[in-house]
């Protein structure tokens, strides 16, 4: 009997080192969203030869600054937004340029899976009031000035 119970605690040993090997391989998913800003053609408005140049695009609420990264991609700029510190459904302050600002809010989702806790994705952005819904060519939510 005490073998039975020793193979099965083995067992059980050997199956949680696999979960584990497979959590150490996995990365969690980014958490960060894509904002670009175009004009009605279609052209990016961010640039520092823009109207919106990426040295005065900041993201606030309060004393709270949340990092900003920007990145070139099929001559556009895309600004990235980590999010994770951000409280949901909470108001900030988007600042284009000095005479500029706009409110963004998002609805952020808390969620756990086998490997990580408290992961978060973006359920709903929300510009000024109203929600822009992510553009599934570029996976980046549209700012259209």
């Amino acid at each position: 009997m005490e073998k039975i119970y020793v193979v099965f605690f083995l067992l059980l040993i050997m199956s949680a080192c696999d979960t584990n090997d497979d959590c150490a391989a996995t990365d969690p998913p980014p958490q960060s969203i894509h904002i670009s800003i175009l004009d009605t053609e279609g052209n990016s408005l961010i640039g520092e030869n823009n109207i919106y140049k990426p040295t005065e695009i900041t993201l606030d609420r309060g004393n709270q600054n949340i990092p900003l990264r920007f990145y070139d991609y099929d001559g556009k700029t895309f600004i990235e937004l980590y999010y994770y510190d951000m409280e949901s459904e909470k108001d900030y302050n988007l600042m284009l340029n000095q005479q500029e600002t706009d409110i963004l809010k998002l609805k952020i989702n808390i969620y756990n899976t086998d490997c990580f806790t408290e992961l978060k994705s973006v359920e709903k952005f929300l510009l000024n009031g109203e929600e822009i819904q992510r553009d599934n060519e570029t996976y980046s939510y549209i700012i259209q000035k």
